[in-house]
């Protein structure tokens, strides 16, 4: 009997816990930040353009999980090929809306600094708030590399999903010949 390799990722986990684990993220992550920015959305000023794609974008992360889910649950080829074209898109929009939010939230720094001063004369008033909207742009950076860091390897797994799913179909239509003996 032709065995298949498995495949794992950190060193032990099966690729196959690592896509449903990662459907399971995607699906509640994707749902949760799409539900805390509609509710951040109401209460923001100014542009709402940058807050309303990453909704949309966090919202197809919830949509395209259930796909890998369902399809690492039932071990289907088509499904887990669909999920990872899903799943490179969704990085590749989510790049782009990440790109574009970062750019809006650098070029409205001014807006917030002054907003926070609020006609303030005083240095120490203005320092701070200087200081928030820099921090505020530092974390929003982080935020946004270490998700994509974190879906480009998403991506990596399920590739490695899909390859042993492959192998394992393959080996399935292999024919044994015991009998020429």
């Amino acid at each position: 009997m032709t065995k298949v390799l498995r495949r794992t990722f950190c060193c032990c986990i099966p690729v196959r816990v690592g896509v449903i684990l990662i459907g399971i993220l995607g699906l509640i992550g994707g749902s949760g930040v799409a539900a805390l920015a509609i509710i951040n959305l109401k209460h923001q000023e100014g542009s709402k353009t940058a807050s309303i794609l990453q909704i949309v974008i966090y919202i197809l992360l919830a949509f395209v999980s259930i796909f890998g889910l369902f399809g690492a649950i039932s071990r289907r080829l088509g499904f887990i090929r669909l999920y990872l074209g899903m799943l490179i898109t969704h990085l590749m929009f989510s790049m782009g809306s990440g790109i574009y939010a970062i750019h809006r939230n650098f070029k409205d720094a001014p807006k917030y600094i002054s907003d926070c001063a609020s006609g303030s004369e005083d240095a120490g008033v203005l320092r701070v708030c200087q200081n928030g909207a820099a921090l505020l742009k530092s974390v929003m950076v982080g935020v946004f590399i270490l998700a994509w860091l974190l879906e480009t390897w998403a991506c990596f797994i399920v590739v490695s999903y899909n390859k042993q799913l492959v192998e394992e179909e393959q080996t399935k239509s292999i024919v044994k010949d015991t009998e020429s003996w």
